[in-house]
């Protein structure tokens, strides 16, 4: 199983209670620490118009990023495809694979926040088609040769990605939240899925679904490919654990998620300033692991056993991941 983390989480403690933008030259520096360290693939996520600076364009960032290392992966986890052309996505995409010698992957996601559609005058009702769209026009541009293609949003006659990628497509992920409808997509289009923080229950129920929807359509086992998002509290007992994630909860999450509509029902709506005794926002709190290091160990070989390949460890706590928990599982 690959490791994949981001400077997020370190930004959260180290920097706090700086702003993002203050944190820049701290996410260079931590993806050398990351590469170090031993994980897989170093990300940058997405969002716009936030007073805090946080950074809006996850490839540039990951250009600093590849600037100061030479082997970890560069991941977008998640870049808003939806509100990029993607032959611009696609042009972007290519010329970091380019400088960083082939380190690219795309995690690229829909967007929730109804302030960055509107910002950018693109429509929200249709960003879960135009990101299946948007990722089939990435795959055949990737390649590297001329393509045509004809879908509801996008259309291209003889296109041709300039300058060609090192990896050619480079690799994508449908990065899709936890909504059963989302992994459907996922699964029916035959793309990797990349599903965000929840309890291991929704885990398996929403991994089921997508493999469930892909093989019911014909997709080969091998495009069944699925990534998670885990956000993991260590502690030598639960008590140190959930002070830990109370304070992430405190300082990032009520904030930068809660407020912003993250949480969405079971009939797509979307949920805001929920109180804390709302099922929704419960769930989101108990999909922030608590534990020992044995706890932990355990509950992410849950994830290994079903088939999950990557986990998105966005933890600041870097040293007890790589020294205690990666060895469990034939790394470092």
């Amino acid at each position: 199983m690959e490791f994949w983390t981001s400077g997020t989480g370190v930004t959260r403690v180290r920097a706090f209670p700086s702003s993002l933008a203050n944190g820049y030259d701290e996410y260079v520096r931590a993806a050398q620490e990351a590469e170090t360290l031993g994980y897989d693939a170093y990300g940058a996520s997405e969002h716009h118009f936030m007073y805090d600076g946080f950074m809006p364009v996850p490839l540039q960032a990951l250009a600093a990023a590849a600037a100061v290392t030479t082997k970890i992966k560069l991941i977008t986890g998640a870049m808003l495809l939806p509100l990029y052309d993607p032959m611009q996505a696609a042009e972007q995409a290519a010329a970091l694979d380019v400088l960083s010698n082939g380190r690219v992957i795309l995690g690229l996601g829909m967007g929730y926040r109804p302030l960055e559609f509107d910002g950018l005058g693109s429509p929200k009702r249709t960003r879960g088609v135009r990101l299946v769209e948007g990722m089939q026009v990435l795959d055949l541009a990737t390649r590297g040769e001329p393509f045509s293609y004809e879908g509801r949003h996008y259309s291209y006659s003889d296109a041709v990605l300039c300058p060609r990628p090192v990896q050619r497509p480079i690799p994508m992920w449908f990065c899709g939240g936890t909504s059963v409808k989302a992994a459907q997509r996922a699964g029916e289009a035959g793309l990797p899925y990349w599903l965000a923080n929840a309890p291991w229950e929704r885990v398996s129920e929403i991994v089921s679904e997508y493999r469930r929807v892909g093989r019911a359509a014909g997709r080969p086992e091998d495009q069944l490919r699925i990534a998670a998002f885990k956000d993991v509290c260590i502690g030598d007992n639960m008590a140190e654990a959930e002070a830990l994630r109370q304070m992430f909860i405190d300082t990032f999450y009520e904030e930068h998620i809660l407020g912003y509509g993250y949480l969405v029902d079971d009939d797509g709506n979307h949920v805001y300033n929920p109180p804390h005794e709302h099922p929704l926002y419960r769930r989101f709190v108990d999909s922030i692991y608590c534990g020992t290091v044995e706890m932990v160990v355990e509950e992410l070989k849950r994830y290994e056993t079903a088939g999950i390949g990557a986990l998105f460890l966005a933890s600041p706590q870097w040293a007890i991941i790589s020294g205690k928990i990666m060895p469990e599982f034939g790394r470092g």
